[in-house]
């Protein structure tokens, strides 16, 4: 069974399928908040990279904050993994792009996408 895509991300792609898009999807309010201030060094770089981008394109909203926190931190687990010279594990990098996609960064996700005029 496929996941539903989120409109917002239809909207950027262009509506590829052409289906009628739902205008009744419920729309959670406010922004993405801070980045959290426990966050270790890399998760806080990956944070200020994706946060300000995808909150321009209007894909982000307050509920989204945990899965954006996930995605950070995974990666900021890659990082800290590669730079102790230490082997990457699969689940981690399957984790990496589960969460890359919930939120558009995959990219087949970014490449499906078209810029707000």
């Amino acid at each position: 069974m496929t996941r539903a895509t989120p409109t917002a991300l239809k909207k950027l792609a262009g509506n590829p399928g052409k289906r009628p898009l739902n205008d009744r999807e419920p729309m959670p309010a406010g922004r993405i908040g801070p980045c959290p201030r426990w966050f270790p060094a890399d998760a806080r770089l990956e944070w200020k990279r994706i946060v300000p981008e995808l909150d321009r394109l209007g894909v982000l909203t307050s509920v989204d904050a945990a899965t954006v926190e996930a995605h950070c931190l995974t990666y900021g687990e890659i990082v800290a993994t590669v730079k102790a010279g230490q082997p990457l594990k699969a689940a981690l990098l399957a984790q990496m792009r589960a969460y890359a996609s919930e939120v558009g960064l995959a990219p087949a996700c970014v490449a499906k996408m078209t810029a707000p005029e």
